[in-house]
């Protein structure tokens, strides 16, 4: 099986978030919850000793502008250093499936933090339009 290169993820990701600052597109975000996400690391990501995989992902829930607690997370690498240059390290998620994980009603998704086109979505609003998309 042959693996997506991320640049692929970064254009579509950015054309959607271009199509959605303008208006809902189902379109959109179904493709945007077919992406993969950069999600900081911002307590590091642990490793079992026998093998390379992941144990355990901690979401890095902080209070943003609005007082909120907000998951940040990053269409490109380069998005993700701009907003968090001091994070040592990121992991790829799709956000379907972080939609469908969502760790409580209270935190909001805001993909691409401080960009132009940064998109902010309630807990609902991700697991609801980003959770049904089929792509």
């Amino acid at each position: 099986m042959t693996e997506i290169p991320a640049e692929v993820f970064e254009s579509v990701a950015r054309k959607a978030l271009q199509d959605l600052s303008t208006a809902v597109d189902l379109r959109a975000l179904e493709a945007l919850a077919g992406c993969d996400v950069l999600i900081p690391a911002i307590g590091g990501i642990r490793y079992t000793r026998d093998r390379s995989e992941l144990v355990r992902l901690v979401l890095p829930v902080i209070e943003s502008v609005n007082d909120v607690p907000a998951v940040m997370v990053f269409t490109s690498e380069e998005r993700l250093r701009s907003a968090f240059p001091q994070v040592p390290c990121y992991r790829p998620v799709t956000l379907r499936d972080l939609a469908s994980r969502w760790p409580s009603d209270e935190v909001v998704l805001v993909i691409d933090a401080g960009d132009e086109d940064e998109l902010t979505l309630s807990a609902h609003r991700a697991r609801w339009l980003l959770g049904r998309c089929l792509v």
